[in-house]
């Protein structure tokens, strides 16, 4: 048996308590949280366009084939990550809606892969499917309303944020 004796973690405190202020600021100021995850997400489509290109390149390069589906992919990528970034609104509604049909599509297919627990005789396969019809449903109300869509994000958000901040706060200790 070893017998270590652990310092306190002020890294993990700071860490902690910068997370939790951001779980709250996010729920006081839903707007700017879905501004910032609109650029978040128009940055990434923006990095992942790029990557695209020059993946592009080199698989041309590589391959001598001049994989035209990539180049509009790249093409897409920038444009959308353009208009997350400049026009936030945009970005804003369009991730309302990427959200409720999120729920959508995952629920659909949970529910088409829950046979498989009933075929190993899991106790748990009828909870599974009305968990799944439930969020279907949910995702289907999300989808109708996009302003709960984008307030349901941004309180996952806070959610994430605090139930992280919580963990690096006991890991100090």
């Amino acid at each position: 048996m070893i017998n270590v004796r652990k310092k306190f973690d002020w890294l993990s405190l700071i860490l902690g308590i910068l997370l939790i202020s951001l779980g709250a600021m996010a729920l006081n100021a839903p707007r700017k949280t879905l501004t910032l995850i609109s650029i978040f997400v128009g940055i990434g489509a923006l990095i992942k366009g790029i990557y695209t290109i020059w993946f592009r390149r080199g698989m041309k390069d590589l391959t001598g084939m001049k994989l035209t589906f990539l180049l509009i992919s790249s093409i897409i990528d920038i444009v959308l990550g353009l208009l997350f970034i400049i026009h936030i609104n945009f970005g804003i509604v369009v991730l309302a809606y990427l959200f409720a049909f999120w729920f959508i599509f995952d629920s659909i297919i949970q529910l088409f892969t829950d046979h498989f627990f009933k075929a190993m005789n899991c106790s748990y396969f009828d909870l599974l499917i009305v968990l799944n019809i439930i969020t279907l449903i949910l995702g289907i109300v999300l989808l109708f309303n996009p302003m709960l869509s984008v307030y349901t994000l941004v309180g996952l958000v806070a959610f994430y944020l605090f139930f992280i901040g919580i963990v690096k706060v006991i890991q100090a200790f």
